[in-house]
């Protein structure tokens, strides 16, 4: 009886100039005919550095640039997908080594879960992803060989290199193979040499362990949870942020916000989605299993707001002034609106404040109060003073008073 096939993957890492792709787009993919000339020349690149024991194995090849965020996904389903087209390939039959390679037609590609994103500004390091295939016994002292050898030995040929400039319409600074475990050993040492090691735990896990549980903690005291390909973080808002710390500054806000969108950035990119949830305290449990059930439990949808309630009722029958204080800072914009509602006597009817989860969220913010104000017969105003105004000890976020008297 014939063993399961098994697949290794791997990349052929095309690096450009920065500069050269600054807000381009990736090259398209390209037809069926060239994708495998460029298989046949990795598949000459691979018996050189590897030896004639490559020829036991198949070997599937996508005729299109990567960013490597497209490559390195929860599970690494792009070895999975590669390895069910090879399979598809032999119709059932007794698996037999070939080359097959992957192109567009008519500007489509043939398994649409496997093309190229081809997102702006990705890169300046793009890849060419292959996979070896074979019955696992056959595969398995090649896939040993891939992960001690391909690394350090795995120069392009100049065959190669021509070959990708010529079909590709680019200018590589440097070619080279790697197996998708030395592009993430990559991405670790870059993300931990920039300070974001917490951030690369919460990757590895989601890449290559999907279905553990995982909650780690920033120096800012951000949290975020994954598991399943899906990631979990709770929102503060900065009363609630001030009022558990000694020393609550804005400037201290403001980085822990920034660390938000920063990781929320970089699970994103790598096709994690990221749920927003509230900051109850379970959510902050040391046992990931259990902050990550609380989580859960306090989803909120990522395409809405955290509306915290200061005084009052949102929602009075009748009002003088609705108004808008959009607090935010100049790097990033807005973070809050202070939603302050006034009778005719001036007396505050309402106090709050909407946090936008999302950019269209932000949009949406203002024109719900616009709509409220106008339902009630209330004069609709908003401030954007470009920074956060706050009173007290802890601090507290507080409205723009302008209108009324000097801003604080």
């Amino acid at each position: 009886m014939q063993s399961a096939l098994s697949a290794t993957p791997a990349v052929l890492t095309v690096e450009l100039e920065p500069e050269a792709i600054v807000d381009q787009l990736p090259p398209p993919a390209l037809t069926r005919d060239a994708a495998e000339v460029i298989a046949n020349a990795v598949a000459n690149d691979l018996q050189r550095i590897l030896g004639e024991g490559v020829q036991s194995s198949g070997l599937i090849l996508l005729g299109a640039l990567y960013d490597l965020t497209e490559l390195l996904r929860p599970g690494l389903p792009m070895a999975e997908g590669l390895l069910d087209y090879y399979r598809g390939g032999l119709r059932g039959g007794a698996f037999e080594p070939q080359l097959l390679a992957l192109g567009s037609a008519g500007g489509q590609f043939p398994v649409p879960e496997l093309a190229p994103r081809r997102a702006r500004g990705s890169g300046p390091l793009l890849a060419i992803p292959f996979a070896l295939v074979a019955p696992g016994p056959t595969l398995e002292p090649l896939r040993e060989q891939l992960e001690n050898e391909l690394l350090g030995k795995g120069r392009a040929s100049l065959e190669t290199d021509r070959t990708v400039q010529q079909l590709f319409s680019v200018a590589p600074v440097n070619l080279s193979y790697a197996t998708l475990h030395d592009v993430g050993a990559l991405l670790r040492v870059q993300l931990e040499h920039a300070g974001f090691a917490p951030l690369w735990q919460l990757l590895e896990a989601a890449l290559y362990r999907p279905e553990e549980p995982v909650a780690v903690d920033t120096a800012a005291g951000n949290r975020f949870m994954t598991h399943q390909g899906q990631a979990w973080t709770p929102i503060l808002d900065f009363d609630s942020w001030a009022a558990c710390r000694t020393e609550a500054t804005v400037d201290g806000y403001l980085a822990w916000q920034k660390i938000q969108r920063q990781y929320l950035a970089g699970l994103s990119a790598h096709g994690i989605e990221v749920i927003p949830t509230a900051a109850r305290s379970g959510v902050y449990s040391q046992d990931a299993e259990v902050a990550l059930s609380v989580a859960q439990a306090s989803a909120l949808d990522p395409a809405d707001r955290l509306s915290v309630a200061v005084t009052g009722d949102p929602e009075p029958t009748a009002a003088a002034l609705v108004a808008l204080t959009e607090q935010g800072s100049p790097e990033l914009g807005p973070i809050a609106y202070t939603v302050m509602i006034q009778g005719a006597d001036g007396a505050v009817q309402y106090l709050g404040h909407d946090y936008p989860l999302a950019p269209e969220a932000i949009v949406a913010i203002r024109d719900d109060w616009q709509r409220r104000a106008s339902r009630i017969g209330a004069r609709f105003h908003m401030e954007q003073p470009g920074r956060l105004l706050t009173t007290g000890d802890p601090p507290a976020l507080m409205p723009w008073f302008e209108t009324y008297g000097t801003a604080h």
